[in-house]
């Protein structure tokens, strides 16, 4: 396999999208454990395989219609391809039936769920919001990636709804560890989102797609990123007044000194300092990835 055929896979598959909706599926999962849960395993693959193959027909389904994913961590000349060059890469009609098959699929463990009991009013709802948002993501006629409101509706389909999967499936109801555990990973996501998307910033302008960066402006942008990420620890710690245990909370702290200095970087960028890409993207990354990490460890250890 050719250097240019692994990163066409990799652009396909997005293997952050699912990286990020694996780790909070299975945060959830901690959670539940947390409170006293037994965890069911097979209920757990279950619901695990069904995310999977929503998240991969999805992303496929988008391709085909030309409507992408930004794949973030691929290199700039890798990532920011021209119109239907990506598509161009790979047969449309693998694109398609690839995409049907996992979709089918997801039908198929959907009626499995349904037989085994697992689809209570709860998860119906849940599963509902993930089928509704990937639609919405992926729809050719609402164009949500050039409305600007295309990054919030991604950021609760794979931050908000797969915990709340994995969560609920193994509780059977809702409990308000769920909203404050998870709930300030949204803002830290949406912060990730709007680095990526800077990173696009003047493709995106050239080729008029106008995601929330190019409607915000990069400066405005860069404030609301700083604002993001600083809410979502204010977040955390606004959890522990209201019932969150403090050993939850409190290791995600741990991940300050990285995320103070990209807002450092950040900050430095509106007086001309250079954009060392690499760097600001592996500090995104991080911001967001090990306050999960920690979340799931404690969640599973405790």
């Amino acid at each position: 396999m050719t250097e240019r055929e692994k990163h066409t896979l990799l652009y396909h598959v997005r293997l952050i999208h699912l990286m990020a909706a694996a780790a909070l599926y299975l945060a959830g999962a901690g959670l539940a454990r947390y409170l006293g849960a037994q965890v069911d395993l097979s209920v757990f693959g279950l619901g695990f395989a069904w995310l999977l193959c929503l998240l991969l027909g999805t992303f496929l389904l988008g391709d085909h219609f030309n409507i992408p994913f930004i794949s973030p961590v691929l290199p700039a000349e890798v990532s920011l391809r021209s119109k239907g060059e990506w598509k161009d890469s790979v047969p449309t009609n693998i694109l398609l039936f690839g995409s049907l098959s996992f979709l089918s699929a997801a039908g198929v463990l959907t009626i499995l769920m349904g037989v085994s009991g697992l689809i209570t009013p709860a998860v119906a709802v849940v599963l509902a919001g993930q089928f509704l948002c990937s639609s919405l993501l992926v729809m050719p006629g609402l164009n949500l990636r050039h409305s600007g409101v295309g990054e919030f509706f991604l950021s609760i389909w794979l931050v908000a709804l797969p915990p709340a999967l994995s969560f609920l499936t193994q509780y059977g109801e809702f409990h308000r560890f769920l909203t404050l555990g998870i709930f300030p990973l949204f803002p830290i996501h949406l912060a990730l989102v709007l680095t990526l998307r800077l990173r696009s910033y003047p493709e995106d302008i050239r080729s008029g797609r106008k995601t929330i960066m190019v409607r915000l402006g990069w400066v405005r942008g860069v404030f609301l990123h700083n604002l993001l990420l600083l809410s979502g620890f204010l977040l955390f710690g606004a959890g522990i007044l209201f019932g969150l245990p403090p050993r939850i909370v409190l290791p995600v702290y741990l991940v300050l000194p990285p995320v103070g200095y990209l807002i450092w970087i950040y900050n430095g960028l509106e007086g001309g300092a250079p954009v060392r890409w690499r760097l600001i993207i592996f500090l995104a990354l991080v911001g967001f990835f090990l306050p999960v990490y920690l979340i799931v460890f404690t969640a599973w250890i405790y």
